[in-house]
Formats: C-alpha cells, sequence, structure tokens
C-alpha cells in the first residue's frame, strides 16, 4: 500500500506544471553551471603550473558567471509562469527581479561584493508570487486597454504593475522583516549537518539525489548546507596545514569523490552497464555520446535522456548507488586503507584523477573509486536490465518521453507538457509484453493476395505481420501498439521488408507479380529511408518494379514537402506506391491530385456500406475519382456474393478480402499456381 501511495505521489508529481517548468528552467540554465565548473577547472589548472595571474582571471570569471544563475533562474522562471499562466511576460519577469534584488538586500541576502541575491528558494518563490498576482489583475480586467497604441498600454501596464507588486511585496517584507530574522535564529538551532557523522553525510545526500530524482537540481537546491561543508573543510585544512590537527573525514570534495563520479547517483557505473551490458544498440548509442560528459561529472543527459528522472525502475539504484559509494569510501579512510580528502579539486575533475589528486596524490583512492564504480555496476545491473527487455533496437526507447518533457523550445510556448511517469509506465508494460512474446514464440509474415477477377489470378501479395507462437497459435497484429510506444516501429517495418524480400524470392521470375508492404509515417520519414530500401530492393531477387509500398493519408499530413521528396525518388526507381485506406480519413481525396499514385485502395468502410443507396453512390463517386488520376483501384475486405457482383457493375477487377484469399503462410501460396502470367 506504501509502494502504491508513493508511486501516486511521482505520477502526481510528474505531471505537475510548475515542477515541470521548473526542471525545464534548471536544464536550461545547465551552460551557466558547466561555463562556472570548466572555468574554475581550468583556472585550478594554470594554479598548478604556476601561471597564478592567469589563474586569478579565470577563478574570477567563475565566480562572475556564476552570480548570473540565480538572476537567470527568476528570469527564465518568470517566462515560463507567465507562459503557463498566459499572461504578460514583461509584466512578471520586471516585478519579479526587483522584488527579488530589493527583498534580497533588505533581508541580508547579497552575495560579499554585490547587489546579487545568493537565496534559491526566493529566486522560485518570487516568480510564483508575482505571476500569480498577475494572472488576478488581468483576471479583474484592472490593466489598462485604450485606444492609444498598444506600445503606449503595455509601458503604462507594466509601469503600473511594477509599481503596485514592488510596494505590494518590498513593503511586506519590511514590515515582515523582524520575522523573517526571527524565523532565520530559529532555524540556526535547528541541527545542522554534522560533518563527523557518517548518518548525516548519508541523508544529506539521499535527500540531496531524491531532489535529483524529480528533475530538481539537488545540489542547489542544498546549497547552504554544501556551503557550511565547505567552510569546515577550508578550517579543517588550515588547521592541518599549520598546527598539524588530524584530516576529518567527510569534507567537501568527499561527496564529490565519492558519490559524484558521473555527475550524481555515481551515474559513471550506470554508463558502463548501459556500454557493455545492453542488448539495445540505441542505449550503447547514447552511453557512447554521454561518456566523455560522464568522465567529467556532467550526467543531465543521461538524467533526462534516459531517463532517471521519475523513472521507479531507475531511481531506486540511483539513490542507493551513491550511499553505498559513501559507506565505503568513509570505512575506506576510517580504517586507514586510503588517506583522507587533504586539498580542493573541481568537481569536474575525472574520476580516478580526481582521487588522486584530493588525497594528495595516494595512489589508493584511485583504486577505491575503482571498487566504488563496480559495485555501483553491480547494483545498477538488475535495474537497468529491466529497462533492456527488448533486444536488438536501434532507438533510443524514451526519446519521446525526453522531448515532450524537456524542451528548449517549448519552454516559452503554451502547450502543456505531459508526467514522465504515465508514460514510463505504459513503456514498460510495452517491453514487457515484446519480451513476452520474443520468449513465447516468432514474428512471421503472412500474405493476403489481391484478386484480379478478369484475368481470374492473383496480381500482388499483401504483407501482414503475426506473431506464431511455438504451440502453434496465431496472434494478430495487436502488438504494434507496443512496438510504437517505444520507438521501435521503423526497425520492425524495415525488418519486415528485408524478411519479405527474402521470402517471396522464388516468385521473383515472374514478371508480373508485385508485393505489397506497408510502411508506417514514422519509417517512411527516417532519414535516407529510400537509400535504405533501394539497397535492400537491390540484393533481393525482385526488381524494383516488383515492390509496392502502401502509405496512408497519415504520412501525407505530417511533412508534405519531405513526402513528396521521398515519393519521387523511390518512383524514380522503378518502385510503385499505394494510398491505403482511401476514403477512411477526413482529406484523403486533396492528396489524389496532388501525389500521383500507382496504386488507390479503396478502405472497407465504403464497402459496408454498400446494402444502401447512398453508400452504394458514395462508393461509385469514390472509384470515379480515383480513375481520374489513372491509378488502379483496389477494393479492400469484400466477403459477400453482392458485393463481388457491385464490383464487377463498377468494372473494379482487383480484389481483396476473405471471399478469395485469407491472409496466410507463403508456403500456402507458393505451391499454388494462382498468379497473373
Amino acid at each position: 500500500m506504501k509502494l502504491k501511495s508513493l508511486y501516486q505521489f511521482i505520477a502526481s508529481t510528474s505531471e505537475n506544471s510548475y515542477v515541470n517548468g521548473l526542471c525545464n528552467v534548471f536544464l536550461m540554465l545547465l551552460p551557466i553551471s558547466l561555463l562556472s565548473a570548466f572555468c574554475m577547472l581550468l583556472g585550478n589548472s594554470f594554479t598548478l603550473i604556476g601561471m597564478t595571474e592567469l589563474a586569478d582571471k579565470v577563478l574570477f570569471t567563475s565566480t562572475l558567471i556564476w552570480k548570473l544563475f540565480r538572476i537567470l533562474l527568476v528570469v527564465y522562471y518568470s517566462q515560463f509562469l507567465a507562459t503557463l499562466h498566459k499572461t504578460s511576460r514583461t509584466n512578471v519577469i520586471t516585478p519579479s527581479l526587483l522584488i527579488y534584488v530589493i527583498l534580497g538586500h533588505e533581508w541580508g541576502m547579497l552575495h560579499p561584493g554585490t547587489m546579487i541575491p545568493t537565496n534559491y528558494p526566493l529566486a522560485i518563490f518570487i516568480p510564483l508570487l508575482v505571476s500569480k498576482t498577475t494572472q488576478i489583475l488581468e483576471r479583474k480586467k484592472l490593466f489598462m486597454e485604450s485606444e492609444l497604441p498598444n506600445v503606449v498600454d503595455q509601458t503604462i501596464n507594466l509601469v503600473g504593475a511594477c509599481i503596485f507588486m514592488v510596494v505590494l511585496y518590498a513593503g511586506a517584507g519590511y514590515l515582515f522583516k523582524g520575522w523573517i530574522q526571527s524565523f532565520s535564529e530559529v532555524v540556526r538551532l535547528i541541527p545542522s549537518l554534522d560533518e563527523y557523522s557518517l548518518g548525516d553525510a548519508l541523508l544529506y545526500e539521499l535527500i540531496r539525489n531524491l531532489f535529483w530524482a524529480i528533475g530538481v537540481n539537488g545540489h542547489i537546491i542544498l546549497a547552504p548546507i554544501k556551503s557550511e561543508v565547505y567552510e569546515f573543510s577550508v578550517q579543517s585544512f588550515e588547521l592541518h596545514s599549520t598546527f598539524g590537527n588530524p584530516l576529518p573525514i567527510l569534507t567537501s570534495n568527499f561527496y564529490d569523490i565519492y558519490a559524484g563520479m558521473g555527475g550524481s547517483g555515481n551515474t559513471l557505473s550506470l554508463v558502463l552497464c548501459m556500454l557493455l551490458f545492453t542488448k539495445n544498440k540505441g542505449y550503447r548509442t547514447l552511453a557512447v555520446a554521454t561518456l566523455v560528459l560522464s568522465i567529467f561529472n556532467i550526467n543531465e543527459p543521461i538524467l533526462f535522456g534516459l531517463p532517471i528522472i521519475f523513472n521507479p525502475v531507475l531511481v531506486i539504484p540511483f539513490l542507493l548507488t551513491p550511499l553505498a559509494g559513501l559507506s565505503i569510501g568513509y570505512l575506506a579512510t576510517a580504517l586507514g586503507w586510503v588517506d583522507p580528502v587533504s586539498t580542493f579539486v573541481s568537481w569536474m575533475t575525472p574520476a580516478f584523477i580526481s582521487g588522486y589528486l584530493a588525497t594528495g596524490n595516494d595512489i589508493a583512492a584511485p583504486i577505491l573509486q575503482l571498487v566504488i564504480v563496480l559495485v555501483g555496476m553491480a547494483i545498477y545491473l538488475p535495474f537497468f536490465k529491466q529497462m533492456d527487455k527488448v533486444a536488438g533496437s536501434n532507438a533510443v526507447f524514451t526519446k519521446g518521453l525526453s522531448d515532450n518533457f524537456f524542451n528548449y523550445r517549448d519552454l516559452g510556448n503554451s502547450r502543456s507538457v505531459m508526467g514522465v511517469l504515465p508514460q514510463m509506465s505504459a513503456n514498460l508494460s510495452a517491453q514487457r509484453e515484446i519480451s513476452q512474446l520474443q520468449k513465447t514464440g516468432d514474428f512471421v509474415l503472412f500474405y493476403q493476395p489481391q484478386y484480379d477477377m478478369n484475368k481470374e489470378c492473383v496480381n500482388s501479395l499483401e504483407v501482414l505481420i503475426r506473431h506464431k507462437g511455438y504451440d502453434g497459435k496465431i496472434t494478430p497484429p495487436w502488438f504494434l501498439g507496443s512496438f510504437a510506444k517505444l520507438g521501435l516501429t521503423s526497425e520492425l517495418d524495415l525488418w519486415v521488408v528485408k524478411q519479405a524480400l527474402e521470402e517471396v524470392s522464388p516468385l521473383a521470375t515472374n514478371p508480373n507479380f508485385k508485393v505489397s508492404i506497408n510502411i508506417s509515417p514514422d519509417t517512411f520519414l527516417v532519414e535516407n529511408f529510400a537509400t535504405i530500401v533501394s539497397g535492400l530492393i537491390a540484393k533481393s531477387s525482385l526488381s524494383f518494379n516488383q515492390v509496392e509500398f502502401e502509405i496512408t493519408e497519415d504520412l501525407l499530413i505530417q511533412d508534405e514537402k519531405k513526402t513528396w521528396s521521398v515519393l519521387q525518388e523511390l518512383r524514380q526507381k522503378g518502385i510503385r506506391i499505394a494510398l491505403d485506406d482511401f476514403g477512411a480519413g477526413y482529406s484523403s481525396i486533396g492528396y489524389l491530385s496532388r501525389y500521383e499514385f500507382d496504386k488507390v485502395k479503396i478502405d472497407r468502410s465504403l464497402v459496408l456500406n454498400l446494402n444502401q443507396k447512398n453508400g452504394r453512390e458514395m462508393f461509385s463517386l469514390t472509384s470515379q475519382l480515383v480513375r481520374t488520376t489513372g491509378a488502379e483501384i483496389v477494393v479492400e475486405g469484400v466477403e459477400q456474393q453482392e458485393e463481388i457482383d457491385f464490383m464487377r457493375e463498377q468494372n473494379i477487377d482487383l480484389i481483396q478480402g476473405f471471399y478469395f484469399f485469407k491472409p496466410m503462410p507463403f508456403s500456402d501460396i507458393v505451391d499454388k499456381d494462382l498468379f497473373c502470367k
């Protein structure tokens, strides 16, 4: 029951618009933190080689860049909230910045030597407050709408809103200043992190990674605690250097070198699992692409791209692995197997090098880090295998999730963002379904003939995919939805093309034989699709004009320009194109005049109404429209004698339906002399 409640909580959190927006904002601010960290790493490197003047300049740049983080956090989150509430962005961003700086100054939260406050919760809370206030003001129609030029209205509204909200909230902040200071004193009475307690360290690391698990930068949220640990570390290093005091174990960099290899969650272990143990080419590609970043402890592409956030499977090892790393590192240091951390290194310093440098060149430290990485792999591996149930794909399953949840272009748009967890659950279910099918049987091809009533022979074969269990049971293609959820439709389509070309090769000697293969919109628009399938056909026994691809109007709706280009490339090779399910959509007729089709397949929905006068007239009109294009007509789903008689009246010869043939294995077809000569 508790697990169910936790699952529901995570699901509702993953669908919360404010959390989604905050996750997007932190992701957009990633370049700021990376640039600051890179400058710090570079500055420390210059210091080591004696270039102190250049090092000071670079380190100053690092500090300057980092100071911009809070201001940009206010701006980006204000922009998102304005869009979410459908209010003016300017009326939210400008007052939010002014109030943030004023209250930060009033409450003593300024960064030393600057006018920039350093309080992250304040940078998040104020845009929330201002955007909601702006929404209320607009709802009550308190903003000016005159006959003056729009720029005049907007300027007056902005000035008025700024004055009103700055006076309101800055004044309230001044009135409550004493209460805030009293509250701060109470907060100081709450026990802070005990720098000598492993239990406190584990709790701190757990909470920090819990924030990351919902897409919020845990380092930033818990920055005050991290600052305390840093100051404690500075004092400890100075006392050790001056008076020879023993070094504590849990210093600032201790967390980085033993619990942050590859980034939060010790995700270097996960990347290595993906690289070494996956059956999925997409996961391996992602691992290769992010390995270099992981070496420098940058794991946002894994967190947001795999994803780990809101992922009920990978969140568990993501939380457990750094706790194991901290415990092992603490135990090894306490037992004297490895020297304690005695100096500062940048958090971007690669694993193994970081341990060696931070412990004063103790070779045991990188060996200990290697042990922790291997332990982390052992923790991640069984969970990752649950994500890797479907073998042999070329796509990263959850690309659709990360694209929907984290999208720079959509940060300022009003499009709602879907929660990750419901989709992730559906994906895991789809993986289990396909995995079960793979274990219990094979995917096979069936063929349904298209019969020419005039010539009394089979004109072509349409390829249909089925699942055949080891017990002989044939399963209809309900599993296509599962492949689609996992982004594997293209892989499945191309497998069908290759398999069909191999199976029908015995009929290639008949120049009148054709094989017709359905191609989904996702596959048709794959980069270099025409080149890929042309290569497969060229290697087969069939000629190009013996292959026909069936497409639906869904493809034509998606990207007309690219579709036209691919169609032209295929037709130039001699490959035939058929429009499937004609009459089932709302805009198929318009596409008849824009594209050239070799064949048009009239949908069964029009056949079902032939017992009514209007239905017969509609069918006749539809067939006449197709004839004006010069394309062949095939009628799908013909099962009754009355339907056959009507087709003869309409001078339609090509029929595909149970009246003549049901789908069957190729072996049942090749033994019969059915094909037109």
